[in-house]
């Protein structure tokens, strides 16, 4: 089983498809070996360091030069033509040309679902050059069953075609003990995820302020790259409506490790986007036996029995701000839930199973034998 893996997403930093990308190839060898397969991996990007930054298994890497023209109009379709390849594997967009099957993995449509959080030239491209790849790859792949639909709907795919590949996390960490915050120690929240409007921040240090007007120590810290003109706008709220008590900060380089013990020390989980493909984050707080407060939209309201927590239903800043009040007044009995779903969340959502699940599906669309 030879792969060719479109990696550009790790030139460009931690994110949710980097995630799912590097998370699937570690797992590979593990899967392959299961179904006596013979296994190689090849990851094309720009940077090999970028690659081993994310990637621990052993792979072959190819330079692929240029942008997203160059890339998928002749790097990408070169690299297919690389002998006993059996699949070429991308996110999104399959190269325009390929002597390999191609595999698409499309991980939402959430742009043309909520248009006005994306701008008219980010959906415009995108719809044509996602549509086209769900039209025209030998398999398309998502992540969530609320993805599956919503692909099917605008692109006019047999959902049949259409094959569901969760996430999964990598959590080795101690599982958690349901013990209290000691006596003084502030009230931990945390927040994971790269700043976006649609993924409203905002309303997290609203919770903070709220929580300390109530006279509770508070500590927010937003975990994400905080680039542009959202996070800028946040940043500006975190100073202009601190309330005593509050203590918001932003991180946005924080190593595994780092990540790993920001959620061993957190309280609280807060999750307030408006809209998700699937919603990783919230699967990493809940395999640590962190109790989550999650607006229940879009593909989050599928992970509903798997954290321990408020789902909130409302579509309003007020009701989830009012949700982690009532979160943290229930603290106790929501560590002990908290705590006992943990071990079933890691079991579940391990990447060597998807890792199995995506050869299956591979064999059961002909790509490999």
């Amino acid at each position: 089983m030879e792969l060719l893996f479109d990696c550009h997403t790790f030139d460009a930093g931690p994110q949710g498809t980097t995630t799912f990308l590097a998370g699937l190839i570690d797992a590979l060898p593990e899967a392959a070996r299961k179904r006596s397969l013979p296994l190689a991996v090849t990851c094309a990007a720009r940077d090999p360091d970028a690659v081993s930054r994310f990637v621990e298994t052993s792979c072959r890497f190819e330079e692929m030069r240029g942008g997203f023209a160059a890339r998928n109009l002749v790097e990408l379709p070169r690299l297919t033509r690389q002998p006993g390849l059996d699949a070429v594997v991308s996110q999104y967009v399959r190269p325009f040309r390929s002597s390999a099957p191609t595999v698409s993995v499309i991980h939402d449509v959430l742009f043309l679902d909520f248009p006005a959080l994306f701008g008219w030239r980010y959906r415009m491209m995108r719809q044509l050059l996602f549509g086209w790849a769900a039209r025209h790859s030998d398999v398309v792949i998502t992540v969530s069953a609320y993805s599956r639909a919503r692909i099917a709907h605008h692109f006019g795919v047999d959902p049949a075609r259409i094959d569901v590949l969760t996430n999964a996390v990598d959590v080795t960490t101690p599982l958690p003990r349901p013990q209290g915050r000691a006596a003084g120690a502030p009230l931990k929240l945390l927040y994971v995820s790269r700043f976006e409007i649609r993924k409203r921040q905002h309303w997290c240090v609203a919770a903070a302020n709220a929580l300390a007007k109530q006279g509770y120590q508070v500590e927010l810290t937003l975990v994400g790259d905080a680039s542009g003109a959202y996070a800028a706008s946040v940043r500006a709220a975190i100073v202009a409506d601190r309330v005593p008590g509050a203590v918001v900060s932003v991180r946005s380089d924080v190593s595994r490790d780092d990540l790993h013990a920001l959620f061993a020390e957190a309280d609280l989980f807060l999750f307030p986007s408006e809209c998700e493909g699937f919603g990783i984050p919230v699967i990493e707080a809940a395999a640590n036996g962190v109790p989550c407060v999650v607006a229940a939209n879009t593909a989050m309201i599928e992970l509903e029995n798997w954290y321990a927590g408020l789902a909130v239903r409302e579509n309003d800043r007020a009701a989830f701000v009012g949700s982690v009040v009532t979160a943290v007044a229930r603290l106790p009995a929501l560590r002990h839930e908290a705590a006992d779903r943990a071990p079933k969340v890691r079991a579940a959502f391990r990447w060597p199973e998807v890792a199995d699940e995506f050869v299956g599906i591979l064999q059961r669309r002909g790509v490999i034998a």
